[in-house]
């Protein structure tokens, strides 16, 4: 496994990967808040990504302190020269570069090898896409503006949108998993 690192997200696998290994198509995803959750979207090529994000609030308070956030940063990068970046406050389906997705924090590749998401996947019916399949429903929902009023943190988030554009299934381990601990502890 030259150039990968595996490491745990939630229960799920990702690998880490390096820049020069992406491939277009590509369901990616980056830590924010200390890993606390990930940030997932399609790598389009040309050091672009496809992504879903929810909609902000915005106050003087929460502008300076996500001002010296490094993960917030990315909505304050004004110096990006990618033209084909489209940084900001944007809500819902949105192109930026590579630089802007990842703010700063490692790179990871979405491992659909791995058992619980290819148990997952093969259960409810879907299947890998072929990268231009991806790119193709990727850039549909961006033209279409996709995610943006149905954004629901567990229903309708970022993963959602990367999963269905790479099997056709909207899903997201990071909330199935949420899920079922909240359940369980409820229940205790």
């Amino acid at each position: 496994m030259d150039g990968l690192k595996e490491t745990k997200m939630g229960d799920q696998t990702c690998r880490a990967i390096c820049r020069e290994m992406l491939k277009p198509g590509d369901h990616i995803c980056t830590e924010r808040w200390n890993g606390l959750y990930y940030h997932h979207g399609i790598y389009v090529g040309d050091d672009l990504v496809i992504h879903v994000n929810g909609p902000r609030k915005r106050s003087a308070y929460s502008s300076t302190k996500m001002k010296s956030s490094s993960s917030a940063s990315s909505l304050y990068h004004d110096t990006c020269q990618n033209n084909g970046c489209q940084k900001g406050f944007n809500c819902g389906t949105i192109k930026t570069c590579l630089d802007c997705f990842l703010d700063g924090h490692s790179l990871y590749v979405y491992d659909y090898e791995c058992s619980i998401v290819r148990r997952y996947v093969k259960q409810n019916g879907g299947c890998i896409k072929s990268p231009e399949e991806v790119i193709e429903l990727a850039t549909s929902k961006l033209q279409r503006k996709d995610f943006c009023a149905g954004y629901n943190l567990l229903v309708s988030n970022c993963e959602h949108f990367a999963t269905l554009c790479k099997t056709g299934l909207a899903f997201s381990m990071q909330s199935i998993i949420l899920t079922a601990k909240t359940v369980a502890f409820l229940t205790k």
